[in-house]
């Protein structure tokens, strides 16, 4: 053969290799194109279908990394016991917003390992091809048009695995960075300020039960159950406050009662306040005492004064009407559930659960001779259990609603209408707790208390509130012929109470008001109307 044609022959060979590799690295390009498009509308045409986001995805698997790892475990770490109690909820707070904070990258971080155990080695191989690129490209350039397109496709196979988890894994390095909240975050930070405060079986419901369950399987029925159940546990008594006897503040409170009264009050507060500082491990009889009286003779009004003047709360559960459930509430699950009365009264006096309360309140029960009266079932199934409760060995019951113990407060005072000691004297179970109990008579008021407490208590607050309606009533005060009629009421008034008395004035406030509101005239100019004779109204 000449020559020239072995020479062109080996031209078109080479020509005709060149010509096909071109083409495969265009095809190769095209399928890299298309497979990368493919890899990016694909999850914008599933979220269009599925309204699941890449955020919430996220924050479903961070819940269940969560839920399975046991976040709250983290926080056994060593208390602050010895601190206010103030400090010991701040660092609580601190400590559950770092592991909290924390954990959101963590997540993150572990998901991303197995695409750098990939990587590592990917890009250690790419960098030794690279360093050896011109013995590579000898290479393919003498080889068989079969090994170039297997090269080819063992890149492409390659490319395609970077291609694929670089987006995953750029995602993941994203919410590293910028972490998405999740809505439960508020109430991760209130539990974990407050968990070492909690007792265990009440750890155990408030992780497993609520928190645990909630992240394994979201919903807005668990979420809700959540926020109802921290915002009565975590609004439980944590700590007994220092107390303080104001005596003068208690004198003045208790000015209108009757002597012997007011002396036995005092001495039973400041016996109370003896009773808390002395050691808890020392069991005696420490019984609540009873306050007699009709209505309106002032039992609720004292039990408040003589709570405020030891710096306490008063919580108030009246037992009127109540069965067992109402009293110690229902489980969570149940049809119409309730944390009961008890346990409402206690937590009354917090705004929320970012308060702190504390034990030594006082508890009055009212209408507490009503469960001696009745002869139902209902109010028998509560009489035991308060019989049980009053016992001073055994001042805490079961909440089926928090699933925990409930302490009472350590001073409890009982109120009613009727004389316990006179009920029990026909059953020997009534007659152990009354024979127990101390009884406080209050008979009521005399003329001169009442005119006092009339006319220097309920007739300011009355225009007082009055008052706060503004326009017409923006300037009313009570003439005088009002108060004359209030005298002369007292002077007649059998009520050894004062619900007759606030009545009486509730009316003769009305009758004024209507009065004032239908037949005075106001002008545009600061006019002072007249009302029977009496300046009732100045400015307009």
């Amino acid at each position: 053969m000449p020559v020239n044609l072995v020479q062109e022959n080996v031209v078109y060979k080479r020509k005709s290799n060149k010509v096909n590799k071109v083409k495969l690295m265009k095809q190769f390009r095209q399928f890299c194109i298309s497979f990368l498009v493919s890899f990016i509308l694909c999850p914008i045409a599933l979220a269009d279908e599925t309204a699941v986001t890449p955020d919430k995805l996220h924050i479903s698997y961070v819940r269940q990394y969560m839920a399975n790892n046991r976040f709250f475990d983290r926080l056994n770490a060593p208390g602050y016991g010895g601190q206010p109690i103030e400090a010991q909820v701040r660092a609580g707070w601190a400590e559950t917003k770092r592991q909290y904070n924390w954990v959101l990258k963590e997540y993150s971080l572990y998901e991303s390992l197995p695409y750098l155990a990939f990587y590592v080695p990917a890009f250690a191989i790419g960098g030794t091809a690279l360093s050896y690129k011109g013995a590579i490209y000898q290479f393919v350039r003498t080889s068989s048009d079969f090994t170039n397109l297997l090269a080819i496709v063992s890149f492409t196979m390659v490319g395609s695995l970077i291609v694929a988890t670089s987006i995953p894994f750029t995602m993941n390095v994203y919410y590293g960075i910028f972490a998405p909240k999740l809505a439960e975050e508020n109430l991760i930070l209130a539990y974990g300020a407050k968990k070492a405060l909690l007792d265990k079986r009440t750890q155990h419901y408030i992780e497993d039960e609520l928190f645990y369950s909630f992240w394994r399987s979201p919903g807005g029925e668990a979420l809700n159950r959540l926020q109802k159940i921290l915002d009565k546990a975590l609004r439980l008594p944590f700590y007994s406050k220092a107390l303080v006897y104001d005596e003068e503040k208690i004198e003045e409170a208790l000015q209108d009662y009757p002597t012997h009264v007011g002396e036995r009050l005092k001495r039973f507060v400041h016996s109370e306040l003896i009773y808390q500082q002395t050691d808890s491990s020392i069991h005696d009889s420490h019984y609540p005492i009873y306050f007699l009286g009709a209505p309106g003779t002032g039992k609720t009004y004292a039990a408040k004064q003589l709570a405020e003047g030891m710096g306490t709360n008063l919580a108030i559960v009246n037992l009127d009407g109540a069965s067992i459930d109402d009293i110690v509430g229902t489980p969570f699950e149940s049809a119409n559930a309730r944390a009961g009365r008890i346990l409402d009264a206690i937590v009354a006096r917090t705004d929320s659960s970012q308060d702190i309360n504390h034990h030594n309140q006082v508890l009055l029960i009212d209408e507490f001779d009503r469960l001696f009266i009745s002869g139902n079932e209902k109010s028998k199934d509560v009489l035991s259990f308060m019989l049980k409760l009053l016992d001073p060995s055994n001042r805490s019951y079961y909440s089926p609603y928090l699933k925990t113990e409930v302490r009472l407060p350590e001073t409890i005072i009982l109120a009613g209408n009727r004389d316990i000691h006179e009920l029990s004297t026909h059953d020997p179970e009534l007659e152990a707790i009354a024979s127990r109990l101390d009884k406080v008579v209050f008979d009521g008021f005399d003329t001169r208390a009442k005119q006092r407490i009339a006319f220097e208590t309920m007739i300011p607050n009355k225009e007082r509130r009055y008052q706060s309606a503004g326009k017409l009533f923006a300037d009313f005060t009570l003439p005088q012929s009002g108060h004359d009629m209030i005298h002369d009421f007292i002077e007649t008034d059998q009520d050894p109470g004062l619900r007759s008395l606030e009545k009486y004035i509730s009316q003769v406030f009305e009758t004024f008001a209507h009065g004032l509101a239908t037949k005075s005239r106001i002008s545009s100019g600061n006019k002072v109307e007249q009302w029977n004779g009496e300046p009732v109204l100045a400015g307009g």
